[in-house]
């Protein structure tokens, strides 16, 4: 808990306000993802439909897809129009799309807005000298089945200015999911809802049943669903017919939203299409920036990414309290990545306690906390109607509850959380360490987060052809560290509850494991951690980027940095063009490719650079130097922020950021082959305030040590401990303020 503020720096300036145009900063050409959401998300991995009106790519009903979505189908004299698509920019609030036809013009900018509705506001354009009339069909071809393990239309019907329908939301291994879904149009004034036997189902107007269906006087009203089986495609389309005088233009208002009921479909279809999604998406978004600590930096990178990673931060919330899901949280990723998941929410934690509210980052653990199992174990995943019963991540839950208790002090979120923390260790004790030795098991490759390296063949030559099925032991590095940082913080929480007898307790555990991991996971010879095989407790030897994390803790002393400068500053082994591979380069397993035994893979760990894994190292760089007052620490950590951040940007381009699971350590390339950007499966804002600004937080107060980047740069609406932080640099010059007030100590 901080206690007296007192601020450090060198010198007094002063640094011009400046306001800063977030969605300008982030605008581009080559990006998609629309969110801001809860349930609904709009982000396919790869679309085939962009160029094409409206949103025939999937949406995402929390990790559930809604396939398709809608196309927008212009017809004169019953034709449809082929547009050609123009250009395309994008900002988190709007996408905006031009297409171009002969003397005609289509301008389509689709938001998603927080009520989860995917909306397109349309401007048809008359370029030509005679007035045209033109029907527009909004529309939908949705898969029926009657099996249960597909998906299906449970009903369809007209509404006012659309159609909802009932969507059975399917997918391997997971509960169905039933939807409420609308397909609406401003000012609709027929519809028609059509099943068939299946076609290619994409957005061509002329596959459909409309085509033959659109006449003279508009769309044939009607439904016609029976059939004499419940397979195939049910087409639904409303429609419009618009007059566009020479030179005019004609504006309307489409799309789809979903929910858990017809009631609020219907209800939030109606109130938004009659206002216009543009000023609202983007009125919401600029609200979100401008309640964020505001961040100007000499970096065009940093500038960027800073406000890049917040966005993603916001794409995947969700603030719903529906069945598992009972506080907001942000979700890991886009698809099947968009679900709760233990190992990235810590991330989620360290990067949001920087904003002016708790509730994402209390709202983080207490998910796992009202899911925790009866053994004291969490949940690998939690989806919105069900959690994953057979999985497990291990995560560093103490360092950050106390890091975010030092940013928001609360007692009583402390008091909450301290018993069913007791319980997870408790789990940990009697689960995973049965030699009772202070080290902790890794049962399988994937609870670490990090699968397919030679951290586990070492002790099962099989380790990577089992699932989710606890087949190895491993007493490895992290999982330990995590557990030390576990009883220290539990430790300190019993302190501030009262607790003496249970802090100490706690304490004498954690010393338990600080003498276990220096008698037993450090290598004295060769100067550096290792996981242990427990099966006769010698170290493995295996080199992973993991052996460097006892040096985020007071584990270590000055003795041990010559091993960790030894290893993770050798080029031969993780120093590498842009470090650091998570795996040794002299690995026998080692692949910048991502192949392991021969064979490109999803999510490899055997030489990858992730940023998870970096940043952790940012910090085991900069605590230590920190901590021994190492200059050349220093030096480093400015280092591997640097390349760390420019490595996440398309071609050294710094309008173009992005955050893919991992890259190659060599030539900073991402795996654009997984689909999966801005991956909230790391920290980066965390890191830019507390080495870049050099706001460090401990039980003494704030201290500003900004490290030696050589930037000009102002953080402002910061809130640390209840006080209002400002803190600005100018050509090495610092000024600082708290609560309005400038304190400079020389």
């Amino acid at each position: 808990m901080v206690g007296n503020c007192f601020i450090t720096a060198r010198k007094l300036i002063g640094v011009t306000h400046m306001k800063i145009d977030v969605l300008k900063i982030l605008e581009r050409d080559d990006k998609w993802y629309l969110g801001g959401g809860n349930r609904l998300l709009w982000a396919p991995p790869f679309p085939v439909f962009l160029d094409s009106p409206g949103a025939w790519d999937f949406l995402s009903y929390f990790d559930m897809r809604i396939d398709p979505g809608y196309a927008i189908s212009t017809m004169k004299n019953g034709i449809p129009i082929d547009f050609r698509c123009v250009d395309r920019t994008w900002n988190p609030a709007v996408l905006k799309s031009r297409f171009s036809a002969e003397n005609l013009e289509l301008i389509e900018e689709k938001a998603l807005l927080e009520e989860d509705f995917l909306l397109s506001k349309v401007t048809l354009k008359n370029v030509g000298e005679e007035p045209i009339e033109l029907d527009v069909v909004v529309w939908t071809a949705q898969q029926c089945s009657e099996s249960d393990h597909e998906t299906d239309i449970t009903h369809a019907e007209p509404a006012k200015n659309g159609i909802r329908f009932g969507k059975k939301l399917i997918k391997p291994n997971r509960r169905p999911i039933d939807s409420e879904v609308m397909l609406a149009l401003e000012a609709m004034e027929n519809y028609n809802i059509t099943f068939s036997e299946r076609t290619a189902n994409i957005p061509n107007f002329r596959l459909s049943p409309f085509y033959e269906k659109l006449g003279k006087k508009g769309l044939l009203a009607g439904i016609t669903n029976n059939g004499i089986n419940r397979n195939g495609l049910l087409y639904m389309g409303v429609h419009r017919r618009i007059t566009i005088d020479p030179m005019d233009e004609s504006v309307f208002v489409c799309g789809l939203g979903a929910a858990q009921s017809e009631e609020e479909v219907i209800k939030k279809g109606e109130r938004l299409l009659s206002i216009d999604p543009v000023k609202k998406s983007t009125e919401t978004w600029e609200r979100y920036f401008a309640s964020l600590p505001q961040f100007r930096v000499s970096n065009p990178f940093m500038q960027t990414y800073y406000y890049y990673r917040w966005y993603g931060l916001k794409l995947f919330t969700s603030e719903v309290s529906e069945s598992f899901m009972k506080h907001p949280a942000i979700a890991e990723g886009l698809d099947y990545f968009r679900a709760l998941i233990t190992y990235s929410a810590q991330c989620h934690i360290l990067e949001t306690r920087w904003s002016n509210s708790t509730s994402i980052g209390q709202g983080s653990l207490l998910n796992f906390l009202e899911n925790q199992k009866e053994d004291g174990a969490f949940v690998g995943h939690i989806y919105v109607n069900q959690i994953q019963e057979n999985g497990f991540y291990h995560a560093d839950w103490g360092r950050a509850i106390r890091d975010l208790h030092s940013v928001h002090p609360d007692i009583d979120f402390i008091s909450r959380i301290y018993e069913p923390l007791k319980k997870y260790l408790a789990y940990f004790d009697s689960s995973r360490d049965q030699e009772n030795s202070g080290l902790y098991d890794v049962v399988d490759q994937f609870e670490t987060g990090q699968e397919f390296m030679s951290r586990y063949t070492a002790v099962d030559p099989m380790s990577d052809r089992y699932g989710w099925t606890n087949n190895i032991r491993l007493k490895g590095v992290d999982a330990t560290v995590y557990v030390y940082n576990l009883k220290k913080a539990l430790s300190w929480m019993a302190g501030i509850l009262g607790l003496d007898e249970e802090s100490s307790r706690f304490k004498l555990s954690a010393e338990k494991t600080k003498k276990a991991v220096l008698e037993t996971m450090w290598d004295p010879d060769h100067e550096i951690f290792s996981d242990v095989n427990p099966a006769n407790f010698k170290r493995t030897g295996v080199k992973a980027a993991v052996c460097f994390y006892p040096y985020l803790t007071d584990i270590v002393d000055e003795s041990h940095i010559p091993g960790l400068k030894k290893h993770l500053l050798n080029p031969a082994e993780f120093w590498t063009e842009y470090p650091v591979p998570a795996t040794s380069l002299d690995d026998h397993s080692f692949s910048q490719w991502a192949e392991w035994k021969g064979k490109r893979h999803n999510c490899p760990w055997n030489g990858r650079v992730w940023p998870m894994t970096n940043s952790h190292i940012v910090d085991v760089l900069g605590i230590c130097a920190r901590r021994f007052k190492d200059p050349l620490l220093r030096e480093k950590t400015v280092e591997i922020i640097e390349k760390f951040i420019e490595m996440m940007f398309f071609d050294g381009d710094p309008r173009r950021p992005n955050c893919f699971e991992h890259y190659n350590p060599f030539n900073g390339r991402p795996s654009i082959y997984r689909g999966v950007d801005d991956y909230q499966h790391s920290w980066v804002i965390d890191l830019l305030i507390r080495y870049v600004v050099g706001i460090d937080i401990s039980e003494n107060g704030i201290e500003i040590d900004p490290f030696p980047f050589d930037l000009d740069f102002e953080i402002d609406n910061l809130e640390v401990a209840g006080r209002r932080v400002r803190v600005a640099s100018n050509s090495g010059a610092v000024e600082v303020q708290l609560d309005g007030k400038t304190t400079v100590i020389n």
